[in-house]
């Protein structure tokens, strides 16, 4: 089996997508969250501005032909929801 050579501007494009990715989930995760929180307690406005925030991210790289390799063949919807689920745990163990 062949190694896939890594060239530059094939990485510069990972890490590029992989900060602006963070950048937009953050973002979100923010503004879901705090928009949230006016209708439902601030632990679920959390949880559910985390999950809508991966899952929007992920359907947006997947739409221009860029999702993280890790994340290549997931629906967006599992992802979001497997991340709102990991945060509702963390935050009951936290808490």
């Amino acid at each position: 089996m062949a190694r896939k050579k890594w060239k530059p501007a094939k990485l510069f494009r990972q890490v590029f997508f992989f900060i602006a990715g963070a950048l937009l989930t953050g973002f979100l995760t923010v503004f879901f969250a705090k928009f949230l929180e006016h209708f439902i307690n601030r632990h679920f406005s959390v949880v559910i501005g985390v999950g809508l925030a991966v899952a929007i991210t992920l359907w947006i790289t997947q739409l221009i032909k860029h999702p993280p390799f890790l994340l290549k063949g997931t629906s967006p919807l599992v992802a979001g929801f497997c991340a709102a689920l990991g945060v509702h745990v963390a935050k009951v163990w936290l808490s």
